[in-house]
């Protein structure tokens, strides 16, 4: 996901806005999938296999595109903070919480992400409309209580969620939250810097960020590329490379930018609405991949968080 806007961008119709926004949210939703895929690799090798291909395809548009608009070291030092913040440190939490505790939880909370952002960038709204987010704030705090209560085996008294997983989870939501608040006042700040000039930068700092992360990594742990390459297993490598080309150009470049022109010619209500697509692909990849359903009250939970967060969204972005 990214806060980056595109500027001086050819208009586009409502149907094809939509069309983007579709298309953008369900690339984002792979990145909830793919570690379940990839059960076999770490969050920091999946990290940096698509921060990899993300970086490669930034740093080739920056060269070919803005390398007579070169930023000041102050400005990559921005890039490589929001890099870090809103890239790596999203998708290791993510996988981690994936691989620890299960996608019927940290989708759910994931979903939080446009309330918080709303919230936080509309501190001062009147209490007419704080009076009307109650009941969408509430649907959204059953619905996730359930979920956790099934998720935790409390119901039937065995105990399996990792409360690790859900504190990773919280921790990516109150991270993005700061990333995007700040990263849009960024490129308020700075109207000389395009959003697809500054996509790109926060691309090869987030890969240079990456790489150092994996040399820390091989030190560590004794070894360059994940275990499947060691092994020689061919198809788990084939693997590996595939998902995380799609999370990477897919879910961290291309999804960027048809989310950042969708938003330009659609409503804002719309926008925030449409990003909890992310939350309903992420639980249908989720379902198909594992060829089953959550246990009904879990699924009940699910839909009851979701419709209190487009509840909650349509008050916030009117």
């Amino acid at each position: 996901m990214s806060a980056t806007g595109l500027r001086q961008s050819p208009p586009l119709s409502f149907p094809g806005a939509a069309l983007l926004m579709v298309i953008a949210t369900a690339l984002w939703g792979v990145s909830f999938v793919a570690p379940l895929m990839l059960h076999a690799y770490s969050p920091l090798d999946i990290t940096f296999g698509r921060f990899l291909f993300y970086g490669i395809v930034s740093a080739a548009i920056l060269l070919a595109k803005y390398r007579r608009h070169p930023l000041g070291w102050r400005v990559w030092s921005r890039a490589a903070v929001y890099g870090f913040a809103g890239n790596i440190l999203f998708s290791i939490l993510v996988s981690f919480g994936v691989q620890d505790t299960g996608a019927e939880v940290v989708i759910p909370i994931i979903g939080l992400l446009p309330i918080c952002v709303s919230v936080a960038g509309n501190r001062h709204l009147p209490a007419a409309t704080w009076r009307r987010l109650l009941v969408p704030f509430a649907m959204v705090a059953c619905g996730l209580g359930v979920v956790l209560a099934v998720q935790s085996g409390i119901l039937v008294q065995h105990v399996r969620l990792s409360w690790p997983g859900v504190f990773a989870v919280v921790v990516i939501v109150i991270v993005w939250t700061w990333y995007a608040l700040s990263n849009s006042r960024f490129l308020r700040a700075h109207p000389d810097i395009s959003g697809a000039h500054w996509s790109c930068a926060i691309g090869v700092a987030t890969f240079g960020l990456s790489i150092v992360m994996a040399a820390l990594n091989a030190a560590l742990t004794h070894r360059v590329v994940p275990p499947g390459f060691l092994q020689g297993h061919a198809q788990d490598a084939l693997l590996f490379v595939a998902i995380t080309m799609v999370l990477g150009v897919g879910s961290s470049w291309l999804a960027t930018i048809f989310f950042n022109r969708a938003s330009h010619a659609l409503p804002m209500g719309l926008v925030g609405q449409m990003i909890i697509l992310e939350t309903v692909f992420g639980i249908a990849y989720a379902s198909m991949y594992q060829h089953t359903l959550p246990p009904a009250p879990q699924t009940a939970g699910m839909v009851l968080a979701i419709a209190g967060i487009w509840l909650s969204a349509r008050e916030l972005l009117k």
